[in-house]
């Protein structure tokens, strides 16, 4: 999904370093204000919540090898040892893609609907029902288990 083999990330880069930047720096900027405490963009700034067990799902966009983006969903868990001490993160990011496009394309429609109230409303037919729900169910995952930066 983003173009990487191990052996090009495995203790080389962390999931900051395949995120936005600016979209990261946002990300700590917002949950400064929300926590009420400084988070420093970068790693931190994508696994803060969950180090302290609050549950944390985001978006981002990931930037793949080659360049180029595409809109994740992330799920961030810490991983803790016996001793409830954290050993690492596991970050599940998910291509959001076909989600984010349908959002814009019923964006749009309704955009659309709100400025022509008498246009007429169509329906899809069960054939596009069908492809559009199998498009939502391929979803497709990187994941990424990570160790705290020492």
């Amino acid at each position: 999904m983003l173009g990487y083999a191990a052996a090009d990330v495995m203790n080389k880069i962390t999931p900051a370093d395949i995120s936005d930047p600016q979209e990261v720096i946002a990300r700590a900027k917002a949950l400064s204000v929300e926590l009420s405490t400084p988070i420093t963009p970068g790693f931190e700034a994508l696994v803060f919540k969950a180090s302290r067990g609050i549950e944390d799902i985001y978006e981002l966009t990931y930037i793949r090898k080659d360049g180029s983006r595409f809109p994740a969903v992330v799920s961030v868990t810490a991983l803790r040892d016996a001793q409830s001490a954290i050993i690492g993160y596991l970050l599940i990011g998910t291509d959001n893609t076909a989600r984010s496009r349908r959002r814009r394309r019923c964006s749009r429609r309704g955009r659309s609907r709100a400025r022509s109230s008498t246009a007429p409303t169509s329906r899809a037919s069960p054939r596009t029902r069908r492809a559009s729900s199998r498009s939502s169910t391929s979803a497709r995952s990187a994941c990424w288990a990570t160790r705290p930066p020492t």
